[in-house]
């Protein structure tokens, strides 16, 4: 059994997951933009103010530069052209700190953020350690060069947080969903289902809120959460496993309630604590990148690496 210092040092974190977690949290921002008015990301609120929320460190957030509806078209479009670049897989090093920062700046200005905006400020802001090694021209690409020995321990680091991150957010609702009683006794989803904002298509209310799938969807719902908290403690392979749940359970409640953007950036955190993989995973072997590196060095030019 290796070591956490061999794990560590044997880590890879420039995989295909990784890109794809990097895509759909972008995605999952441009949704809100390009799906919802600016009346209706800052409403007017009783004692609040008009337009973005502004105060405090709110003021760092791109949309506090200017109020004026002009300023506010150009923010959303600068945004929405940051969020694209990144869902295409372009050059992870140059676009991990803006992609941070314009969802930071979403996330603080609006008057009503939920859940999902609030996991996407801090998944972005980790992904930044995982990102500036990466010299990829895309993050779809698998790597054609060695990770420099600086970025190896930082970029572990930071996945360990994300993956932290993921204990954190669904054992945390695990234990506030078993100290209610509807969810120990199997009803909740019945009053989640009947919800006049957050509920289930009308037509779908008959068919999922019945005496047999309501408690199993409640339960279930529980039990799902719980496995992915017990797989991003295991190695890679465990950890793509709990991936599989979050996009089942993720994917259900998109269907069921509506959810999108919010299940997008929770399919997306899961994904960014399974990428990662380490030399011995099947996946990529670090000595025959490196072999493969030294002998394009030595003859003059890439052959199979990317170019600047």
């Amino acid at each position: 059994m290796r070591t956490p210092v061999a794990r560590a040092l044997a880590f890879e974190p420039r995989t295909i997951t990784l890109g794809a977690a990097r895509s759909l949290v972008a995605l999952a921002e441009l949704s809100v933009l390009v799906f919802t008015s600016d009346a209706d990301l800052f409403p007017a609120v009783p004692n609040g103010p008009t337009g973005p929320r502004c105060d405090g460190l709110r003021t760092l957030s791109l949309w506090c530069v200017s109020s004026s509806p002009v300023a506010l078209t150009i923010f959303r479009v600068v945004t929405i052209a940051v969020l694209a670049l990144v869902i295409s897989g372009y050059r992870p090093r140059w676009t991990c700190i803006p992609h941070w920062y314009v969802t930071f700046s979403l996330a603080v200005a609006i008057h009503v953020p939920n859940g999902g905006e609030n996991v996407a400020r801090i998944l972005t802001l980790l992904l930044i350690p995982l990102c500036l090694g990466d010299d990829r021209i895309w993050h779809w690409r698998r790597p054609a060069t060695p990770l420099p020995a600086w970025w190896i321990g930082t970029s572990y680091t930071a996945h360990l947080v994300i993956r932290l991150q993921v204990v954190i957010v669904y054992g945390q609702a695990v234990w506030l969903k078993l100290v209610e009683p509807e969810w120990r006794d199997g009803s909740a989803m019945h009053f989640v289902l009947q919800d006049a904002y957050f509920g289930a298509a009308p037509e779908l209310v008959p068919f999922l809120d019945s005496g047999v799938l309501t408690p199993a969807i409640t339960w279930g719902t529980i039990l799902l959460e719980s496995a992915i908290v017990v797989c991003v403690f295991g190695n890679s392979a465990v950890r793509r496993g709990g991936l599989a749940l979050a996009v089942v359970l993720h994917g259900g409640i998109i269907l069921a309630l509506g959810l999108a953007s919010f299940g997008l950036v929770m399919i997306s955190l899961v994904a960014a604590a399974s990428s990662g993989r380490s030399e011995h995973s099947g996946e990529l072997d670090r000595a025959q990148v490196t072999m493969q590196w030294a002998e394009e060095e030595r003859d003059g030019g890439p052959t199979t690496r990317e170019t600047e």
